[in-house]
């Protein structure tokens, strides 16, 4: 019985991979409704790796419209029987990236143009701006292959296999990647980290 469950699952990775691979073959045809079953699934992680890289919900839908467009058109690109998942998360983190960026020059050349908003809740919007301000800064000093890889790691949740599939490097540098990403990560928000874990858990997960 034990011996059945790495059988059956190769025969439901096998069967996956074979439908993707169907539908892959028809959307590079022109069939649109192939190409919106083959990324259907992994619409939810775009948005979340988009909002995550860019901390504006406008700002990511525009990533994610984008990344689907790049796909759409790089479709052939994509290597069956590698992770399709692994293949859209990239070009997800590499435009809500480059959104991110031209975003910021956009800003600062408007710097003195009053917003004239005022949140509902003052308080709790500063609060979580600063929160997701201080994560976006600290995403933006690290290197841009590091950027990719943590973003891929924890909001795409991919393996490292994939991470390495998705950003050009060995498993092994994947891994390596990750842990200096995550590392410097924690280095620079460790007052967060504390006030929402407490001092025991990072300290647990900072071992180099």
């Amino acid at each position: 019985m034990v011996r059945s469950f790495p059988v059956e699952s190769r025969l439901a990775t096998n069967a996956e991979n074979t439908k993707e691979a169907d539908l892959v073959a028809r959307a590079l045809r022109g069939d649109g409704q192939a190409f919106a079953s083959l990324v259907g699934p992994h619409l939810d992680l775009l948005h979340r790796i988009a909002a995550r890289a860019t901390g504006s919900p406008a700002i990511a839908e525009d990533a994610v419209q984008e990344a689907l467009e790049i796909v759409h058109t790089q479709l052939a690109r994509y290597q069956p029987g590698t992770s399709f998942k692994a293949f859209v998360a990239s070009v997800a983190v590499r435009r809500a990236r480059t959104l991110l960026r031209a975003e910021a020059r956009r800003s600062r050349r408007e710097s003195a143009v009053p917003s004239g908003q005022a949140p509902a809740t003052p308080a709790e919007a500063l609060a979580a701006e600063e929160v997701a301000s201080r994560i976006r800064d600290a995403l933006s000093t690290l290197p841009e292959k590091r950027q990719r890889v943590v973003l891929l790691r924890l909001d795409a949740g991919l393996g490292y296999a994939e991470i390495a599939a998705a950003v050009g490097t060995t498993e092994g540098s994947a891994r390596v990647l990750v842990h200096h990403a995550l590392r410097d990560l924690s280095e620079r928000l460790h007052d967060l980290i504390d006030g929402e874990d407490g001092a025991g858990d990072r300290a647990g997960g900072s071992t180099p």
